[in-house]
């Protein structure tokens, strides 16, 4: 048995595997495009990171063109193959993106502003790591929402308090996050509290990334993990932190696996695939303890509301539970705008097909 080339090494430090092997082999029987990772997105090009290093690629015209939405497009996390790799890896220009590989998870939410159209944010995801500041006032809501984005993705997710070296006591926040999920870590880039168990969650050859608000601390994380030197700001007179960092990127750690950083997002709207739109289940996605009390209903049926015998209202405190029905109608109400949407984009490609009428003699 050979050892690995240098090339199939950095390959494997990035995440890949005989499944992904597998998934080439599909797409390019031939073996004549090199796999590669995206690592930063910039307005229509990509830096994908393989043998050689960080490089530039970029999708042919017709591509974008032909893409039904974004969903259709690279992320970063993305594994694609690459046409003229080693001229674009030796900087002789842009490689050509000649197919992305399915992926195995996710991370996609409704683009801000927008009522039916999809934003992805990561892919080949293996861990979500939602951080929230300890000096910070803490949204039971807004996690939520994020928790719905990760398990929506097939992501699994995990709770980090930050910034626990200015506060006198952390105890009652991390009671508060540990209602909400079942990993929670309490950590500080300052005393090193935590890091530990936050390089757990991660190891060689996984990916994992950190999502939360502006200012939370997500680079000094990533700093302190990972080994990087993403940009930090002192915090604020008000002891909030800075925004700093303006877009996402996949970084990559010999010890502690494949990292990438987010910005902080100013809306957290859902986005429902095809296949969930009409999934009863859904609304329990981010709730786990709802839809375990929920088998206690008197009612199969029970909407946790007003009915008799709701095991849920008796157990689960108000606030999560309107959290819970929030994020429940707001579920309904995007797979019906979706819907309409998708029903009047069939629509017009119907009419678009129907040739025009002949001209009178």
């Amino acid at each position: 048995m050979t050892d690995p080339s240098p090339a199939d090494e950095f390959l494997r430090r990035l995440g890949w595997d005989t499944a992904w092997q597998a998934a080439r082999a599909a797409a390019d029987p031939d073996g004549a495009w090199q796999p590669a990772r995206i690592a930063a997105e910039h307005r229509g090009a990509y830096q994908a990171l393989g043998p050689g290093g960080l490089a530039w690629v970029e999708l042919p015209g017709r591509a974008f063109h032909t893409a039904a939405d974004k969903r259709a497009l690279p992320t970063v996390g993305d594994w694609v193959l690459i046409e003229r790799w080693r001229t674009a890896a030796a900087g002789g220009g842009a490689g050509v993106i000649r197919a992305v590989l399915p992926r195995r998870s996710f991370l996609v939410r409704r683009a801000a502003g927008e009522a039916t159209a999809p934003q992805p944010l990561a892919a080949n995801v293996d861990t979500g790591i939602i951080v929230t500041s300890a000096n910070a006032d803490l949204s039971a809501a807004r996690l939520d929402r994020y928790l719905a984005l990760l398990r929506d993705g097939g992501i699994a997710p995990a709770l980090a308090l930050s910034k626990i070296d200015l506060v006198a006591d952390p105890a009652p926040r991390l009671a508060a996050l540990a209602a909400l999920a079942d990993r929670v870590i309490a950590v500080s880039t300052v005393t090193g509290a935590g890091l530990a168990e936050l390089r757990a969650l991660a190891g060689p050859g996984t990916t994992t990334v950190l999502l939360g608000s502006s200012g939370a601390g997500k680079s000094s994380l990533l700093n302190a993990i990972a080994g990087t030197a993403q940009p930090t700001a002192a915090i604020r007179a008000d002891d909030r932190g800075r925004h700093t960092t303006t877009r996402r990127e996949l970084f990559a750690s010999d010890a502690s696996g494949l990292w990438i950083d987010t910005p902080g997002m100013r809306e957290l709207g859902q986005w429902l695939d095809d296949d969930d739109s009409d999934d009863q289940d859904g609304d329990d996605v981010a709730f786990d303890d709802i839809a375990e009390l929920a088998r206690q209903c008197k009612f199969r049926d029970c909407q946790h509301r007003d009915e008799p015998g709701c095991a849920v209202r008796e157990q689960i405190p108000a606030g999560r539970l309107a959290s819970f029905h929030k994020l429940s109608s707001e579920r309904r109400t995007v797979a019906a705008r979706q819907g309409q949407a998708q029903k009047l984009a069939e629509s017009r490609k119907v009419k678009a097909k129907k040739p025009p009428p002949l001209a009178d003699d």
